[in-house]
């Protein structure tokens, strides 16, 4: 089952949309997805967090107390083992001219039912030709604008599972849809967020728990050639949660104790 709540009120899948609206018009606007397990939003106040800061950067108006009433409403209807929430915050409808001030933004919370039992275990990347652009806002805002990581999937679609994003200096940032670790010794090393990357909410929560299994957390800029060299590599996110990455271009990676690390981490993954 799939459920909807539009500005303040349940809908149908079909919404009636303001034909100025910048989220629709421009990808004027942001956005976060929670799993839900058994009812349960995992690191909710984190996501919605990161939203709210966001939205105070690109001067997009947050009402925490309508957005919480939205997901509550949202999440009363829960009927699956996982699920998919998804909170959309738009600038709205504003007069004409980019640097429009927001009066009344557009919130869309939708709740979808998620079966990751039909995705792969492991991953295989294959390296986009398309940068991130580490001095952009959009490489560390969940924005609505996802053309960079929509037209690197399609890039390699066929090839691998999903794409290997660089920034503009040539240093591994992340994948389209998620962030990006490497294991070497006693390191568990990642791209640092001045590297073009979204600060992921997994991501913030593997490296905080590295130590319970005895790794030291590293932020950095990552050399593509340290990916092939690496004991392990492996991609995070909300929704999918932790997977071993397999193949880069074709060839295959370390997967040193990749699997034990994963159930070792006490992080809910």
């Amino acid at each position: 089952m799939s459920f909807a709540w539009f500005n303040g009120k349940f809908a149908n899948t079909t919404i009636q949309l303001d034909a100025r609206d910048r989220g629709f018009l421009l990808g004027d606007g942001l956005f976060e997805t929670v799993a839900v397990r058994d009812h349960r939003p995992i690191w909710l106040t984190e996501h919605l967090a990161r939203m709210e800061a966001s939205a105070l950067e690109l001067g997009i108006i947050f009402d925490a107390e309508i957005i919480g009433a939205g997901v509550a409403a949202v999440l009363g209807k829960s009927q699956a083992s996982f699920e998919a929430l998804r909170v959309t915050l738009s600038r709205g409808s504003t007069v004409r001219g980019l640097a429009s001030e927001c009066i009344a933004p557009s919130l869309l919370v939708t709740l979808d039912a998620f079966n990751g039992s039909g995705l792969p275990r492991s991953v295989s990347l294959k390296v986009s030709a398309i940068r991130r652009n580490e001095h952009a806002p959009s490489s560390r805002l969940k924005t609505l604008s996802y053309m960079d990581g929509i037209a690197a999937a399609r890039e390699v679609a066929g090839d691998a599972d999903d794409a290997l994003m660089l920034n503009t200096a040539g240093r591994v940032a992340s994948t389209t849809v998620a962030n990006i670790f490497m294991l070497r010794g006693h390191e568990l090393i990642t791209p640092g967020l001045d590297q073009g990357i979204l600060p992921g909410i997994t991501r913030r929560k593997l490296l905080d728990s590295a130590h319970k299994v005895s790794l030291t957390p590293i932020e950095r800029g990552v050399l593509l050639e340290e990916i092939f060299d690496a004991d392990a590599v492996f991609t995070c996110n909300s929704l999918r949660s932790a997977r071993p990455v397999v193949k880069l271009d074709g060839k295959p990676l370390g997967t040193r104790l990749i699997e034990d690390i994963m159930k070792g981490l006490e992080c809910e993954i």
